[in-house]
């Protein structure tokens, strides 16, 4: 799909987000969702100070734990509407409009304690995944930062093949969803550790880190 059809997609699912994601919570590809946002919060070891960057930033639904553990957080989405909402709801947030696969308007030098993503790297294939993620380590996270992405994973290719199998009328051939055992393969030749906790029957939690 074209970048401003994409946009255009969830400019428009903007207003409605948080009541779809709460009906899908129980079923592919969202099971568990929540569960996944209290993992990357966990894993993340949220503490009042700390700078976070949160990919995809949607409309806020996993910034506003760092906000509420006392983070100063920033967030990047593509998407007006969606950004427009963060910003009602979270105007603490510093917020940037931007393709994350694109140039960023950040500045120079800007790195962070903690960099975040819920449900957002299945939009990218997996050499794309690998070259974001090892932009981020190299130049945007602070020495002994992490890495904290929870998205529509599974622990390997064949569970995901067994998956696209069992939802076969829900499987968007349009996305990458992740299996940990060639995303961890790929991170680990790129340079970055990696840990994978399967959340839910389809979402996972990574930790990624510079080796």
């Amino acid at each position: 799909m074209p970048e401003s059809e994409r946009v255009k997609l969830f400019d428009t699912w903007a207003e409605h987000y948080d009541d779809s994601v709460g009906e899908w919570s129980k079923q592919f590809p969202f099971e568990g969702y929540e569960d996944v946002l209290g993992e990357i919060e966990r894993l993340s070891h949220p503490a009042s100070g700390l700078s976070v960057l949160d990919l995809g930033i949607g409309t806020g639904r996993l910034a506003e734990r760092f906000v509420k553990a006392g983070c100063a957080v920033w967030g990047m989405d593509f998407s007006p509407m969606m950004l427009a909402k963060v910003h009602r709801k979270l105007p603490q947030v510093e917020l940037i409009k931007a393709d994350l696969l694109g140039h960023w308007p950040l500045p120079t030098g800007r790195t962070f304690n903690r960099i975040v993503s819920a449900y957002t790297f299945h939009e990218f294939d997996l050499d794309s995944k690998v070259r974001l993620l090892s932009r981020l380590a190299g130049d945007h996270l602070t020495t002994g930062g992490r890495i904290v992405v929870g998205d529509i994973s599974f622990p390997s290719e064949y569970v995901r093949d067994s998956a696209a199998e069992k939802w076969a009328d829900s499987w968007d051939d349009d996305e990458y969803y992740w299996a940990s055992d060639e995303a961890r393969e790929a991170l680990h030749h790129a340079g970055l550790d990696s840990y994978y906790h399967q959340v839910s029957i389809c979402g996972g939690v990574y930790v990624i880190e510079p080796r």
